[in-house]
């Protein structure tokens, strides 16, 4: 009787973080490539994770090159030189210069640590990208509108989104990229959305290229988690450490007030984060045991940690 083989072409992706030369930044890539390595590992002979760079937007090489991937970006003009502008402005330039194999792209971040082997979300052309709560074009429409005019459709073809996490296909990016650099240097000058977006400028002007350029996005809230608000580790793939933990002995939340118990990656602006972080107290959740863990984790198997 014959029988029909379904041949699986794996969709490829290369994970992309960029950073400064800080040691804030530099301790946090070092943790997250850990892991990257370590779940590409485990996703065996059928794992869509690629190749992985860091793209260093500060002009110069550093300690670090042959530990990571490294793609060395030109950092924008003094004065002009801000965290949240010197991202597009360094993808821009990768995706110009450097021989990126795969097909698709993750873009990810420092403080990201992956949970588990990362399939290939994007489909039909769609990119695959989280829903972030506070990213809300109907709210800002009128500061949006000078970025994304009414003949470009209804505000909410901008989604929910922020360039991170996001899969998308190289060819697609590379249109977007000169777009979003170009947005979020307009923005940063405009004062309306300069005021309305703050730290969230380059988020915001994300999907309003990617929006320009048509290019949808599926969004997954299983993407990522954001302890201490979300306490399952559940089907999640990355973790997003962005807030601070604090806690009393008996496993209350204290947010806003520094706990008895405290994990913030904030504290540790100047030197590595400590090997052996004390796990928290009975009553904490998964979530923030869980990354408690893996930072352990990965401090303790890294070479020359706190160099």
């Amino acid at each position: 009787m014959p029988t029909t083989t379904t041949i699986y072409r794996k969709r490829l992706f290369h994970t992309a973080v960029t950073s400064s030369d800080s040691v804030y930044n530099t301790w946090q890539c070092r943790i997250m490539y850990y892991w990257f390595k370590k779940h590409k590992q485990f996703g065996g002979p059928t794992s869509e994770m690629g190749g992985f760079t860091r793209i260093l937007h500060s002009g110069k090489p550093d300690n670090f090159m042959d530990e990571m991937p490294t793609f060395v970006a030109q950092p924008l003009p003094a004065g002009m030189d801000q965290a949240v502008l010197n991202r597009p402005w360094a993808f821009v330039q990768w995706l110009k210069q450097a021989d990126i194999k795969e097909d698709y792209i993750l873009m990810s971040e420092p403080d990201h640590i992956i949970v588990k082997p990362i399939p290939n979300l994007s489909r039909n052309g769609l990119g695959a990208a989280f829903h972030f709560s506070y990213i809300q074009p109907n709210k800002y429409e009128s500061a949006l509108r000078k970025f994304f005019p009414e003949e470009e459709g209804p505000i909410t073809n901008i989604d929910p989104i922020g360039n991170s996490p996001v899969i998308v296909a190289k060819a697609s990016l590379k249109m977007i990229a000169p777009t979003w650099m170009n947005v979020s240097l307009a923005m940063k000058k405009d004062p309306e959305a300069d005021k309305a977006f703050g730290w969230v400028l380059e988020m915001y002007a994300y999907a309003v290229a990617s929006a320009l350029h048509g290019v949808s996005n599926i969004l997954y809230k299983d993407f990522m988690i954001q302890p201490p608000w979300d306490t399952e580790v559940g089907k999640t793939f990355i973790i997003h450490y962005t807030y601070g933990c604090d806690y009393d002995l008996k496993g209350n939340l204290t947010y806003g007030k520094i706990g008895e118990w405290r994990f913030d990656k904030r504290s540790y602006y100047d030197i590595p984060f400590p090997k052996s972080h004390p796990l928290p107290p009975p009553g904490v959740p998964e979530s923030v045991v869980t990354l408690v863990k893996m930072v352990n984790e990965a401090t303790a198997n890294i070479p020359n940690w706190g160099s």
